[in-house]
């Protein structure tokens, strides 16, 4: 889907068309990160099964984790995983996570967990449990640094011919790093409460980390009034920390896009379709506005497109 926010144009296209979408001069700033497999699946010493969701590593062991169900990850108790790892829980950090201190009989802890880890597809997708191609999948063509507990998945839709026409026609591609975390999926509602959920009302930090080569190429862009094209809503939330202070090239983003955002570097953007209530979404409508989003989700739903990770994919110009 292509929306055009000067016309309030919305058509439907497909993706390999981009360049006749596209503009020679548009500048595309998308994510490299790569994803870890970050779900292990395991059991307690009574035989329940239990879930960890790797999060954020602490120490060279310990690493702060989702767990479900979180009511059984009681402190101290051991989760019994393959390959001879198992972890302690040693803390109960929040309502969602709990921190994990893990060991391995014989052989190195971190290729432990790589092996018995699976890619982290979204739990709609196989109850989350990924198989052998989502780790090709599930995993952009210039996934390089190690980080993203989820794909930044707009960048999906790429493939190496597109990109080489997009090239040729004088699309220039450049890259930063944003470790995708826990704002990806969580939702802002408690279905429970019927409330917007004040422990996520706001996306958690995610690292992030730019080149000064590529910060200084996107402010000439902006300089000659060319475009910059963010591929992903994590693009969009690292490019929009930048405008704020261009000289911080690298941290941790605590930036929360809602409708009301004065854009400093954005100029259009290329995402998937979001669910409700999401961080996301409210990023997308501050592109937007209400008016247009509604009709293009609108649109969407009548014309039969997909929507999450390995959904479709819309251009916001």
């Amino acid at each position: 889907m292509v929306i055009d926010r000067g016309t309030e144009t919305i058509t439907c296209r497909s993706f390999f068309e981009l360049p006749e979408i596209l503009r020679p001069g548009d500048l595309l700033v998308l994510n490299d990160t790569r994803v870890i497999p970050a779900r292990l699946f395991g059991t307690l010493s009574t035989g329940a099964e239990v879930e960890l969701f790797l999060l954020e590593r602490e120490g060279h062991d310990i690493w702060r984790c989702l767990g479900r169900p979180l009511k059984k990850l009681k402190v101290s108790s051991t989760i019994f995983l393959p390959k001879g790892v198992s972890g302690q829980v040693v803390e109960r950090v929040n309502a969602f996570e709990v921190r994990v201190q893990f060991r391995r009989e014989t052989g190195d802890l971190d290729e432990g967990l790589k092996e018995i880890g699976t890619m982290p597809i979204p739990p709609y997708i196989r109850g989350g449990r990924g198989d052998e191609q989502d780790i090709v999948d599930y995993q952009t063509l210039f996934a390089k640094h190690e980080g993203s507990v989820a794909a930044p998945t707009a960048s999906l839709h790429f493939t190496p011919e597109l990109i080489e026409k997009l090239k040729s026609m004088g699309v220039e591609f450049h890259y930063m790093t944003l470790h995708v975390g826990t704002a990806s999926f969580r939702p802002l509602w408690n279905e429970e409460r019927e409330e917007i959920d004040p422990e996520v009302t706001k996306p958690g930090a995610e690292q992030f980390s730019f080149a000064d080569e590529t910060v200084e190429r996107i402010l000439a862009q902006k300089r000659s009034g060319g475009r910059v094209l963010a591929v992903g809503t994590t693009i969009v939330r690292a490019l929009e920390t930048l405008g704020q202070d261009v000289t911080v090239r690298q941290g941790a983003t605590e930036l929360f896009i809602v409708p009301g955002h004065d854009f400093k570097l954005v100029d259009g953007v290329i995402t998937n379709f979001h669910q409700p209530r999401t961080t996301h979404l409210l990023l997308v409508q501050a592109l937007l506005g209400q008016h247009l989003l509604e009709r293009s989700y609108h649109t969407a739903l009548e014309q039969d497109f997909r929507f999450l990770s390995y959904g479709d994919a819309m251009c916001i110009l």
